[in-house]
């Protein structure tokens, strides 16, 4: 996984730090070409009420030129900085006012740039050192330039890149220790990965040449070298041609003694050993060891220990996975750095979806995707596209999906491994149109891809059993089932259940019979124990398909209808529309589905109503539940339909007695 902040290798002293604006911060929103701030799925948001205070960049460029009274908004800046008004009040018109050269007033900017990057704005942090750097040249200007470069790291590493590699070599060592890793990080999002580890390299070899330091430094230099090589290492991920030799780089990580660097090499095997012939229990093992502690303080760390997540997520360890996320998330509540926060929803989405909890999986994709399009390059926005593209179209919102496919550039993301994942999610959708022909396209480049990045395993992406169904529909038996075997031998090797789960439904609907019919019912019973309950009513509706074929009607009906049930639960649409035709194709009339009451609440709507008829405010239920307060609204806002009232007074009445 690529750097995804701006921040130093230690997050926590980056608001402290008198170099620069602080580490990654709470997500920001892009704008748009008319200077709406947008989120990634195209809510337009309000302005600040503020917003007319602090006028945005496009406003720095122009407003000398359109206001006509520069020295009338320095002499207002003047004014509020004597009457110690807040800072950002001081800057918002010296952004107005041409430079003069006054001693005060780099130092305001630079304070109010400090400000607005600790509360997530670092577009005005940068407009604000932008404008600092108009005043005349003073001693300080190398620190200036190295605050905004890292200011312009998330959204320009362009232009973040050109200041800090002006900066670099006037810099102290313990201040090019904040940058090389903001600047590294910067190149590679441009795509310059050699020259990243150039830098990486070089700025490692400098703190381990000449004497050897005291003993009291001697515990930070291993820290900041063992950064350095892990930041290499999660670049060298990310390059086709460097992956196959990365697990010689990890053993090289000089770990030492210390547990965290320990848990952070862990986490880089196990993601390594899950795309090579390897088991999950031996890979499950590495991820709980990196996890095993809390989330570090540290962007590079922290980056390594997700893919650790992902691992444990891959070897369909669910409830585990929900655990651990449990855990990492109430240890970061009251932080706003943003690698800690792509980890926890980036893990609760993968997990959620796979488990079955949809609605759960579409709000942590949500906020997912709302963090990485932070990072102008970021490689994890194809991913968490993925995530939400998946979730969209279990649940029936295919028309949402569409223009979500615009966000991701295929000429800077074609070449990175989470665009494998974004084609598989597309493949889906063209499965569900009905255009096999382009489902299938995408899903051999998708395997073509996997192979290559050493990361062919069922348990990753099951490429394989959606090219089965693909071949199926167009008439390509054989084709089918020669790949659906392929990777039934492949989830055997893994022997993860839910993958294993899978691959025996994909084989028992190419072969059916007595032998799909045996497949089926150990399919079932691994999803029902892998926790996997979209999955479990899929295979359970083709159990009841198979078991009516067989002559069992009634065992087939009832079996199907098992699904049927199980499909809303999850909040699967389509599924649920899918099992009540199959339903009466095989001569059962389904069940209508409650769509009102009690019984027409999902689990999570059930107990978050409960929750809030006790008396507990959306924040309060957020947190016991860990989730967020907009599941929580969105939740009773449903519950609130379902039960046909108008607010939380209600609730009590109707749900005394119900268990929480």
């Amino acid at each position: 996984m690529r750097s995804q902040s701006s921040g130093s290798r230690s997050a926590g002293r980056g608001r402290d730090a008198a170099g620069g604006p602080p580490g990654p911060c709470t997500p920001r929103r892009g704008r748009d070409s008319a200077g709406e701030r947008t989120s990634p799925l195209g809510a337009v948001e309000r302005p600040a009420p503020d917003a007319a205070a602090r006028p945005s960049e496009g406003d720095v460029i122009h407003t000398s030129r359109t206001r006509g009274e520069p020295g009338a908004h320095y002499r207002t800046a003047r004014l509020l900085h004597d009457q110690d008004r807040p800072l950002e009040e001081v800057a918002g018109h010296l952004l107005a006012a041409e430079p003069d050269g006054r001693d005060w007033v780099v130092g305001a900017l630079r304070a109010a740039a400090r400000l607005a990057a600790a509360r997530g704005d670092s577009e005005r942090a940068v407009a604000y050192l932008r404008r600092a750097l108009r005043e005349p040249p003073s001693s300080g200007r190398e620190i200036l330039l190295a605050e905004l470069g890292r200011a312009e790291a998330p959204a320009h590493p362009a232009a973040a890149v050109r200041h800090l590699c002006a900066t670099l070599s006037a810099l102290t060592a313990p201040a090019r220790l904040e940058v090389v890793p903001v600047l590294a990080d910067a190149l590679e999002r441009c795509q310059r990965g050699c020259q990243a580890v150039e830098l990486l390299d070089r700025e490692a070899r400098s703190l381990t040449e000449g004497d050897r330091p005291p003993e009291d430094a001697a515990s930070g230099l291993h820290n900041a070298v063992f950064g350095l090589r892990l930041q290499r290492v999660l670049i060298e991920l990310e390059d086709v041609n460097k992956r196959p030799w990365t697990g010689e780089g990890t053993a090289a990580l000089p770990a030492g003694d210390d547990r965290t660097r320990e848990r952070a090499a862990a986490a880089v095997r196990s993601a390594l050993s899950a795309g090579r012939p390897a088991d999950a229990a031996t890979v499950a093992s590495y991820a709980r060891d990196a996890l095993d502690g809390p989330l570090p303080q540290d962007d590079v760390l922290t980056r390594a220990t997700a893919l650790g997540v992902l691992s444990l997520v891959w070897c369909d360890q669910l409830a585990e996975t929900a655990r651990i996320l449990d855990r990492l998330s109430e240890q970061t509540r009251w932080c706003d750095a943003a690698a800690a926060q792509t980890l926890i929803s980036m893990g609760r989405c993968e997990m959620a979806y796979r488990s079955g909890d949809l609605p759960a999986a579409l709000d942590a994709g949500r906020h997912w995707l709302d963090l990485a399009s932070d990072f102008h390059g970021n490689p994890m926005i194809p991913l968490a596209l993925a995530g939400v593209l998946r979730v969209l179209l279990e649940t029936g919102r295919r028309e949402e999906a569409e223009p979500l496919l615009a966000l991701a550039e295929h000429e800077r993301y074609g070449d990175v491994w989470q665009w494998t994942h974004l084609l598989e999610a597309r493949a889906r959708m063209r499965l569900a149109d009905g255009d096999h022909s382009g489902a299938l396209e995408d899903l051999l480049e998708c395997g073509r891809r996997q192979t290559v990045w050493q990361m062919d395993n069922p348990g990753i992406l099951p490429w394989r059993s959606l090219a089965a169904r693909a071949h199926r529909a167009l008439g390509h038996s054989d084709r089918a089932a020669r790949l659906a075997h392929q990777e039934l031998e492949q989830a055997e090797s893994w022997g993860a259940p839910r993958t294993l789960g899978i691959s025996l439904r994909t084989v028992a609907v190419a072969v059916r019979g007595r032998e799909g019919l045996k497949q089926l019912e150990t399919s079932v019973g691994l999803l029902e124990e892998a926790g996997a309950t979209l999955e479990q009513a899929r295979s359970l509706v083709e159990y009841g398909t198979l078991r009516f074929e067989a002559g069992h009607a009634r065992l087939g009906r009832e079996t199907a209808r098992r699904g049927l049930d199980l499909a809303p639960q999850c909040g699967a649409v389509g599924l649920a529309g899918l099992a009540g035709e199959r339903l009466q194709a095989l001569g059962a009339r389904p069940r209508r589905t409650p769509t009102a009451g009690i019984s027409a609440l999902t689990d999570r709507e059930r107990r978050v109503a409960v929750l809030a008829a006790r008396g507990l405010t959306n924040r309060e239920i957020a947190d016991t539940l860990f989730i967020t307060q907009r599941t929580v609204e969105n939740h009773l806002t449903s519950g609130f339909r379902k039960l046909g009232i108008t607010g939380r007074r209600e609730l009590a009445p109707l749900l005394d007695g119900e268990p929480s």
